[in-house]
C-alpha cells in the first residue's frame, strides 16, 4: 500500500508545475535574435501597443555581460591636453590657470577660468573619472537651465526632429572629436534634444548623449523613487557596502542659434573593460521579450510603448583601485585611503561594475518622468522603473 502511494505521489508531482524551480523564458540564438530586432514588427499583444509600426535595434554580434570599470586617474593623463584643444591659443592665459585642492572626491586636473561675474568667457576642467566640463559665452546658463518640463524636446530615437537636425549631428561630430583626442573606447549617442529659450528670449539647444559600450547605450535614467518596490534591484547603501544599481549620467552639449557649441560635458564619468566576460551565446529575443512582458505588466493596465532600446545596467560590484593612487589620508594614523573613504562612499575611479542586457521599453520618456520596462535579455526577469510623481 505504501508503495502504491509513493508510485501516486510521484506520478503526480511529474504532471505539476515546477513551482519554485520554474525556468525563465526559451533562449534564442544570438545571432538570430540579432537579426530579428534589425527589423522587428510588434505583433498583437494582451497589454501592450507600439507607437512605432517597425523597430531596429543594433545587437553586437560579441554581446557579453561583462564588467566595466570607472576611469582613473584621467585627469593626470589627459588634462593639460584637453583643456588646450578646448581653449584657443589666443585665449590662453596662464594666469587664469588654478589647481583643485587634491582632496576634493573627484580629483581634477588643473581648471582654466577665465569667465567673469556675468558667467561668459572661458572655463574648461577634466576630472579623474573621464568626466570634463568645457564652457564659454553663455554655455553655464543654459547648461543649468533645467529643460525637463519643455514641450519643445524629442526623443532622437524615434522623433522627426525637423530642421532641428543640423543640430544633432553637431553633437555627435563635438563628441566624435573629442573621443578621437583620447583613447577611450566608449562611444557618445545623442539621445533627447531639448529646444529651450533663455532669459534673454534667444532659443538654444540642449542634446544629452547616452553613453555606450561596444555600440550599446548605458543606461542614463535615474530613480527618482529609489524605495519603489516595483524595482526589485538594490540601490547602493551603507547596508550592502555601497553597491547595487546606478545609471551612468548623461553627457550634455549645449548648442547656440547659429550652431555654435558653448558647453560640453558633465555625468559621472567613462568607463573603460575590465573583464570581458563571456559572449552572450542565447538571449532573451525581442518577441519573447514582448510576450513575457505582455502577460506580466497587467497590474499598469495596458501600455503603449514609445521607444525600445537594448541597454545595459550597471551595478556596482566594488572597487579595483590601485594602492598608489590612493589620496586620501588617515588623520590619527597617516595611513593613505581608498577615494572609498569617508569622503566619498560609491561613483569613483575604479569602481567596478557588473553590465548586464537589458531589453528596455519606454512607456513613458519625459526627463524624470520615466516609466519603464526593462526585460533582462539573460533571465527574462522584469524591472520596472517608475519615476511618474507620487
Amino acid at each position: 500500500m505504501k508503495r502504491q502511494i509513493a508510485l501516486l505521489l510521484a506520478a503526480v508531482l511529474l504532471l505539476l508545475p515546477s513551482c519554485g524551480t520554474q525556468t525563465g523564458p526559451d533562449l534564442t540564438p544570438l545571432d538570430q535574435a540579432a537579426a530579428e530586432a534589425s527589423s522587428f514588427i510588434p505583433g498583437t499583444y494582451e497589454n501592450l501597443t507600439f507607437r512605432q509600426g517597425e523597430i531596429s535595434i543594433s545587437v553586437p554580434e560579441d554581446l557579453a555581460r561583462c564588467t566595466l570599470r570607472e576611469v582613473g586617474c584621467f585627469d593626470l593623463e589627459y588634462g593639460d591636453k584637453l583643456m588646450r584643444w578646448w581653449i584657443p591659443d589666443e585665449i590662453w592665459d596662464d594666469q587664469s590657470v588654478s589647481r583643485w585642492d587634491d582632496t576634493y572626491a573627484y580629483a581634477f586636473s588643473s581648471i582654466f577660468d577665465q569667465t567673469g561675474e556675468n558667467g561668459n568667457g572661458w572655463y574648461a576642467a577634466v576630472w579623474c573619472t573621464g568626466t570634463v566640463m568645457y564652457a564659454k559665452d553663455k554655455g553655464w546658463a543654459h547648461y543649468f537651465q533645467d529643460p525637463g518640463l519643455l514641450d519643445h524636446s524629442y526623443n532622437i530615437n524615434v522623433d522627426d526632429v525637423g530642421e532641428n537636425g543640423p543640430l544633432v549631428e553637431q553633437a555627435e561630430r563635438f563628441a566624435a572629436d573629442w573621443l578621437s583626442q583620447t583613447n577611450l573606447q566608449t562611444t557618445l549617442r545623442p539621445k533627447y534634444l531639448y529646444v529651450c529659450a533663455g532669459d534673454d528670449g534667444e532659443k538654444f539647444a540642449k542634446v544629452s548623449y547616452q553613453t555606450c559600450w561596444n555600440g550599446v547605450p548605458i543606461s542614463d535614467v535615474a530613480r527618482q523613487y529609489p524605495d519603489s518596490s516595483t524595482f526589485t534591484l538594490p540601490g547602493p547603501s551603507e547596508e550592502n557596502d555601497w553597491t547595487g544599481d546606478v545609471e551612468l549620467c548623461s553627457v550634455t552639449a549645449c548648442i547656440t542659434p547659429d550652431g555654435e557649441l558653448d558647453f560640453f560635458g558633465g555625468g559621472h564619468g567613462m568607463v573603460e573593460l575590465y573583464e570581458p566576460g563571456a559572449v552572450c551565446k542565447e538571449i532573451v529575443s525581442l518577441s519573447t521579450a514582448c510576450d513575457v512582458l505582455s502577460q506580466t505588466v497587467s497590474g499598469y493596465g495596458s501600455q503603449e510603448i514609445r521607444d525600445v532600446a537594448l541597454e545595459y545596467r550597471l551595478s556596482i560590484t566594488g572597487t579595483d583601485q590601485p594602492e598608489e593612487t590612493y589620496r586620501f589620508f588617515n588623520k590619527e594614523t597617516g595611513d593613505r585611503l581608498p577615494d572609498r573613504s569617508g569622503v566619498q562612499r560609491y561613483r569613483t575611479s575604479y569602481d567596478l561594475y557588473d553590465a548586464t542586457p537589458y531589453w528596455a521599453f519606454y512607456a513613458k520618456d519625459r526627463r524624470d518622468r520615466e516609466l519603464i520596462f526593462y526585460v533582462n535579455c539573460l533571465t527574462g526577469d522584469i524591472q520596472i522603473l517608475d519615476n511618474q510623481p507620487r
